[in-house]
């Protein structure tokens, strides 16, 4: 009669075991990649003098919205895996220098990496900051000279929010 006990016994010890070393893995397995992608065409520019103090300033802006996200999903967390981007150029200018600034969720602080005109890219460096509704990308083009003075860009830029939820 002993030996039953016991049997019953390591089968529900090992019954728990399995239970508790499955249930992180639950968890990761449900985790899954999105993705939000925006494009918009930066606003023409004026350039008032080809001098480095005075550039003409076009951006794009890319808002993260609660409609962005699958229903029921708002308000699981997110963790932002890379932005891919893609940018335009102003060709009649002399001179772009292009960044793009990431901002958390409804907060006014920015932060920016050089990026360049008319080119590709991804960027892992804001996936430490916190993302969901309300984070922003702006994509900025300083331009500088050139002819005409009122400048507009060749194209749209565009970014790809990669995220898991």
């Amino acid at each position: 009669m002993k030996s039953l006990f016991m049997s019953d016994w390591i089968i529900k010890f090992l019954f728990v075991l399995f239970a508790v070393s499955v249930v992180p893995f639950v968890g990761a397995a449900s985790a899954q990649e999105n993705a939000i992608s925006k494009s918009a065409a930066p606003g023409a520019v004026l350039v008032l003098s080809n001098s480095d103090r005075s550039p003409g300033v076009g951006f794009a802006t890319f808002y993260v919205r609660s409609s962005d996200f699958s229903p029921g999903t708002l308000i699981d967390p997110k963790q932002l895996v890379e932005i891919q981007w893609s940018t335009t150029y102003y060709p009649d200018s002399i001179r772009e220098n292009v960044k793009l600034c990431y901002s958390r969720p409804f907060s006014s602080e920015e932060t920016c990496r050089n990026i360049y005109p008319n080119s590709f890219g991804t960027l892992h460096d804001f996936n430490i900051q916190a993302f969901g509704n309300g984070s922003r990308v702006i994509i900025y083009h300083e331009v500088y000279g050139g002819t005409p003075r009122y400048t507009r860009p060749s194209g749209v830029d565009s970014v790809t929010f990669k995220y898991r939820s």
